[in-house]
This record gives C-alpha cells, sequence and structure tokens, in this order.
C-alpha cells in the first residue's frame, strides 16, 4: 500500500542515490589520518537530510552522522557541497552516506560500502483533493508526478510509461506540490511496500577505500548504533531509524 506523506516530512536527498548513478573512484585510512580530515559529499538544500544554511544541517547523515563517524576516526570533518553526481569527482569526497547497497552495482563500481545503517525507500505525496492509491497501477493518466532528477523513482516510473516531472532541489519540489502546480511528489522516506525496487538499505559509500578504512567505518557505525547515536540523530528530525532489511 503506498503511504500517504505530509509534504516536508522527509525528503529524498540527491545525494542518497549518487553510488546507484556514478562510479566512484578517495583515499585509504592511513591518507585520511595524515591529512587529519573526512571530506563528505552532501546536497547544500536537501533538509532533513542535508542543508548548508541554517543552524541545523540534517541527519543524512550527510553532516550529524559525517561528523560522529569522523570523530571515532580521530579527524576533522570537511564538506564537499555538491548537486549533481559528476560533482563528486571535482571535489573528490572519500565517502557518500545513505548509499543504497546493492551487491551487483557495487561491484560494477568498484565501490566499498559499510554495513547498512537504515532502511530507506520512496513514497508519494498527495497534494489536498487527489485520492491516494494503494499500488502504481492505480495512478490515473495525466496526473502531474513529481520526481528529483536522477532517482530511482524517476527511473521506475519512466520504466513502466508513467510521465513525470524532474525537479532538481526537494524543497522545490514540495513548494510545487503545496501549490498545487504538481498532484503528486516522489519523497522519502516510507517505501511501497511489494515493490522491493523502491525499498531499500543504506550505507556509507567509500571512494577508493582500502580495508582498513572500510573496517574503521564499520566499527564506528557499530558503536554509534549499539549506543544509540544514530537513533537520537534520526528522532532529532522526526525520523524513524529503522533497522536495514537482512
Amino acid at each position: 500500500m503506498i503511504k500517504r506523506r505530509l509534504p516536508g516530512v522527509a525528503l529524498l536527498a540527491a545525494l542518497g542515490l549518487l553510488a546507484s548513478t556514478a562510479s566512484l573512484s578517495a583515499r585509504p585510512l592511513s591518507s585520511i589520518k595524515e591529512r587529519g580530515r573526512l571530506l563528505v559529499c552532501a546536497n547544500p538544500n536537501a533538509l532533513p537530510f542535508a542543508a548548508k544554511a541554517g543552524g541545523r544541517h540534517g541527519v543524512q547523515l550527510e553532516l550529524e552522522l559525517a561528523q560522529a563517524l569522523a570523530d571515532q576516526l580521530g579527524v576533522a570533518l570537511e564538506v564537499g557541497w555538491v548537486v549533481f553526481p559528476n560533482q563528486i569527482f571535482s571535489v573528490d569526497c572519500d565517502i557518500v552516506l545513505d548509499s543504497i547497497v546493492d551487491a551487483e552495482a557495487q561491484g560494477e563500481r568498484h565501490v566499498k560500502l559499510s554495513r547498512p545503517y537504515q532502511q530507506s525507500g520512496v513514497a508519494l505525496a498527495f497534494r489536498p483533493g487527489v485520492a491516494p492509491v494503494a499500488s502504481y497501477p492505480e495512478l490515473k493518466p495525466g496526473l502531474r508526478i513529481g520526481t528529483m532528477v536522477g532517482s530511482i523513482a524517476r527511473v521506475y516510473l519512466g520504466k513502466r510509461d508513467i510521465a513525470t516531472i524532474p525537479f532538481t532541489f526537494e524543497d522545490e519540489m514540495v513548494d510545487a506540490l503545496g501549490k498545487g502546480e504538481i498532484d503528486v511528489a516522489a519523497v522519502s522516506r516510507m517505501a511501497f511496500a511489494g515493490v522491493p525496487d523502491l525499498n531499500w538499505s543504506v550505507a556509507v559509500g567509500m571512494r577508493k577505500a582500502d580495508d582498513a578504512l572500510v573496517d574503521s567505518v564499520n566499527t564506528a557505525l557499530g558503536k554509534l548504533l549499539a549506543d544509540g547515536t544514530v537513533h537520537r540523530i534520526y528522532a532529532g528530525y522526526g525520523i524513524e531509524q529503522q533497522a536495514p532489511t537482512p
């Protein structure tokens, strides 16, 4: 069943899909330690996941979790602000958080992933006056459906010949939904039950990492999950931290 979400409750960060759409090529642990900082790529305008301006910089976990990971590694955190996947290469970031766990795609991209730390996915938000539906086949022709550029939702719907309207920033998409400029917006985090393509686990994606970095990140994540830090970070943004599906 597709669950109705209120606009702005949880937005799909563009950076959350980068590990599924771009080959990642960064540094071993010794280099990060020598440099004294961990560089994470994050979207500057995707609250509650990440944001450049304002008092809080986002759960997703581009910043708050990334800061906790950097603290565990004993280095400072540096943020590379990117909007589009190809900017990862010019920024040369070390990690991308909320990387979708896909063993086959991971092998093709030569990307190393940490242990999963959250179950994620996509849901539809409907503007007032548009009745929610229980499955994709029930979406009526002519509905104006907003999706993020390069998102899995956009690809998934496109393969089923469902036209969508692309947005670069999620706040713009949600704002358009509130103004009635679109009828439906594909947002996260509640997933479509029974639609595996839109329900996934996420992890830390590491570019050109060595085993020492992967082990260190996994150890750090284990501690942050065990002591409730990850749960508290999500809860601070009104999001339930869900254990990844095995």
